[in-house]
């Protein structure tokens, strides 16, 4: 008998399940997908499986053309939420992109840091915006500007990926928790990943981006 048994399973179970049988899948066929991790959450697969595709780009690491794939398809599951709340379907070719395993690794690193939030019991009085069709949209609104800001092409630099991530997975948290203080840790983030990405574009406005590259210390 597993602990989860005879209970709903928590977020953070869930996603650790998931992490867990991605890197099953490696060990048996060597590769995985982005279909793959969202078929590893199951019929949950909507604003978890954006908050599972965030979590390693939290991390300043250089994800290359994954964070795009990743972002398209974060947007996308946001867009549901706005809609109705199921999951479109998203494109088979942007399923089929694969993800390296240390993404897995660094997913498994984030959920561990992250796991004060992720398992906050939910509160016993909540607020009315983060609740039903209101809470919903708010989530999926909060999903879809986050995937906007990760999809922006600028080089891997500190935050610029960290805000916009951290907003999805905070927005997932206060939606599946019902905890509106989460909900406004993720507009909170969502503020500061904008103000990171327009400093950036004033910057580069006024001294370019050769003087500001030379000036990076990485």
């Amino acid at each position: 008998m597993t602990p989860e048994t005879g209970r709903r399973a928590t977020t953070g179970q869930l996603l650790a399940r998931a992490i867990a049988e991605l890197d099953g899948r490696y060990e048996t066929s060597g590769s995985a997908c982005l279909g793959d991790v969202l078929a590893a959450l199951g019929p949950r697969a909507g604003a978890l499986g954006a908050a599972l595709l965030a979590l390693p780009l939290v991390s300043p690491m250089n994800l290359g053309p994954v964070t795009l794939a990743a972002s398209a398809a974060i947007g996308l599951l946001g867009l549901g939420m706005l809609r109705r709340g199921d999951p479109p379907p998203l494109p088979a070719r942007l399923l089929a992109v694969p993800v390296p395993r240390p993404v897995f690794r660094v997913m498994r690193a984030m959920l561990a840091r992250l796991s004060r939030w992720i398992e906050r019991p939910q509160p016993a009085r909540t607020a009315a915006w983060v609740r039903g069709s209101v809470g919903r949209r708010i989530c999926g609104a909060g999903i879809v500007a986050g995937a906007a800001l990760l999809a922006i092409p600028v080089p891997i630099l500190p935050l610029t990926n960290t805000f916009p991530a951290l907003a999805v997975v905070f927005f997932v948290l206060g939606w599946s928790n019902r905890d509106a203080r989460l909900t406004a840790w993720g507009m909170a983030a969502l503020l500061a990943g904008a103000a990171v990405f327009a400093a950036l574009g004033i910057a580069v406005a006024t001294v370019g981006w050769p003087a500001i590259r030379a000036a990076l210390p990485f």
